[in-house]
């Protein structure tokens, strides 16, 4: 029997076929691996926001998180007064529902260890699960054998980005297993569900709404054709349109307009916002010349590289390129499907790429590509499918097995170490490191010190408090002023100035707001310390001299600022 043109199967006529018994293990230990190493705590600013979010919606009756127990936290928005998380609402609208429950009848609070493991369980376990399953009924119904089908799905749940954001209460873990969910409503001729569920990726994590645009191609290219295509776009429209409607009435009622809190730059404005100093994804300053090759090296194959820590994934992508010459036999809904799978992974990494500058934050890799990383095994599944005849699984030459063999474990590696901690990024390089960059004056140190003291670092969850929360401020503006006041002799003078004087101007920003509304957080004298030591450094001695003064008016007892004004050279010297 003459093998089967590649992804010829995926379209809607294929004969269903049972799942298998290796698939049905890889799924059994996938659930077992989810229930024994998720997350007890939040690790994070962003799921401790949403966390204060859910808090508010059941104990308050409100999306204000003013006075949440994790109200302490940088991921959050002001408007009108009160704030907000500025994370999408709907993750947390969902699991108001379950908190509801363990709060009304087990009387357990929003911190406790068990609240957080079953909410993550219920809101990014259970989706994530239940993706990898949407995900192996797509393989199988491409005719691909269970032993590849198997492989496949355990890679694309264990093997990606995607695992360790499955431990944590985030929106990229619901929103990969709603998108894959709803590539299996596609093929299996069911708009209305694909639009649902793609609509309510998006309005979890808005990296999805790329898939949900990209979508539209094999929804149109319906088997019918003609008029069935066209009915088929209308549907998806409907089942898209009551997620949609909800967060879009959120938005207007919160924000006055439909865009994302996120996006509302002007609601990072208060004091000890992160976001004053830092980058923000969707509304950054343009890259300079150059800069975005540099940062797309990174993001693939650096510190954050998509393929160092999953380099079979790179493999699915040559699967694809390999597969191109028996495109043109397959079912055009059957490469619709494919493409949609391509444009839209194509569309988020473009998308980050371009509006992004943290590579995730702090973060293990680039976090937002977990929405697409695990779709990425369709294009290996259909060049294995090329190669199997029925009853038959492929077997590779030992020489590529042992490739392949090579790349999944350090794919599973690459997750393993991901899901330590989630929410740390392991830095390489001490020098850039977060211990680096506030501990300049120590002693160098060797590699594997450094990879020691990295791991360390990256195991701790410090707490969600005020204390914590300033402390954490502080340091961010230490490394803030180590970055900017750091030697530049590849400078000339007048761009080295220009260098500071960038640095300078967000500090001022920052110790403006503070200004503005009294704070009386030790943060406001020292960021204008930070203020008086860039104006030194740009020798504007009447400046210098006016911030230290300042910082002596706001705190009396800040000996630093007594030196530094004592140290400063008369007016006119």
């Amino acid at each position: 029997m003459a093998p089967t043109p590649a992804n010829q199967s995926l379209a809607p006529q294929a004969a269903e076929r049972g799942l298998g018994r290796p698939v049905l293990a890889v799924l059994a230990v996938l659930a077992l691996a989810l229930a024994i190493f998720t997350k007890d705590g939040a690790g994070s600013w962003a799921d401790a926001s949403r966390l204060a979010t859910i808090e508010s919606i059941v104990e308050r009756g409100t999306l204000s998180i003013d006075d949440s127990t994790y109200f302490w936290q940088g991921d959050k928005v002001r408007f009108d007064g009160q704030y907000y998380s500025h994370q999408p609402p709907m993750l947390a609208l969902l699991g108001a529902g379950p908190y509801a429950l363990l709060n009304g009848v087990f009387n357990l609070s929003i911190d406790s260890a068990a609240t957080y493991r079953i909410l993550t369980l219920v809101l990014v376990g259970v989706p994530v699960l239940a993706g990898a399953y949407a995900l192996a009924r797509l393989l199988r119904g491409a005719g691909l054998s269970a032993a590849w089908t198997a492989v496949l799905t355990g890679l694309a749940a264990g093997g990606t980005i995607l695992f360790p954001y499955a431990l944590v209460l985030n929106q990229h873990g619901p929103a990969a297993g709603l998108v894959l969910l709803a590539l299996l409503a596609i093929q299996r001729l069911r708009p209305w569900t694909a639009g649902l569920l793609l609509s309510l990726a998006c309005t979890i994590d808005l990296t999805a709404v790329f898939f949900a645009l990209a979508c539209a191609i094999p929804v149109f290219l319906h088997p019918g054709g003609g008029r069935a295509g066209a009915f088929g776009i209308a549907r998806y429209a409907l089942g898209a349109l009551p997620p949609l409607a909800l967060h879009l009435a959120i938005n207007i009622r919160v924000a006055g307009d439909v865009r994302p809190f996120g996006l509302h730059t002007e609601a990072f404005r208060y004091p000890l916002s992160t976001f004053l100093l830092q980058s923000l994804t969707g509304a950054v300053e343009s890259h300079r010349a150059g800069e975005v090759a540099g940062y797309i090296r990174t993001g693939l194959f650096g510190e954050s590289g998509l393929f160092l820590y999953h380099p079979w994934l790179l493999a699915c992508l040559v699967c694809f390129v390999a597969a191109l010459p028996v495109w043109g036999r397959p079912s055009p809904f059957a490469r619709g499907l494919l493409c949609a799978v391509l444009l839209g992974s194509l569309a988020v990494a473009a998308y980050y790429f371009t509006q992004s500058k943290n590579l995730g934050g702090s973060a293990f890799g680039m976090r937002w590509f977990a929405v697409f990383a695990p779709t990425l095994a369709l294009f290996a599944g259909a060049w294995i499918r090329q190669r199997e005849r029925a009853g038959s699984p492929w077997r590779p030459p030992t020489a590529l097995a042992s490739v392949l063999a090579l790349l999944a474990v350090v794919s599973v590696a690459g997750a393993a170490f991901g899901a330590i901690n989630p929410w740390a990024k392991f830095s390489w390089n001490h020098a850039t490191s977060p211990l680096g960059l506030t501990g300049a004056s120590e002693a160098p140190l060797t590699l594997k010190e450094h990879w020691r003291r990295e791991l360390k670092r990256i195991r701790v969850r410090e707490p969600i408090t005020q204390e914590v929360f300033e402390a954490k401020y502080g340091t961010l503006l230490d490394q803030y002023r180590r970055f900017y006041l750091q030697p530049t002799p590849w400078l000339a003078p007048e761009q080295s100035r220009v260098f500071v004087r960038r640095g300078l101007d967000k500090l001022l920003e920052v110790a403006a707001v503070l200004d503005e509304e009294s704070s009386s957080s030790y943060i406001r004298p020292l960021a204008h310390f930070w203020i008086g030591k860039f104006h030194a450094q740009l020798q504007d001695v009447p400046a210098a001299r006016r911030s230290f003064q300042t910082v002596l008016v706001l705190r009396s007892n800040f000996p630093a600022a007594r030196t530094a004004l004592d140290n400063l050279p008369a007016d006119g010297e």
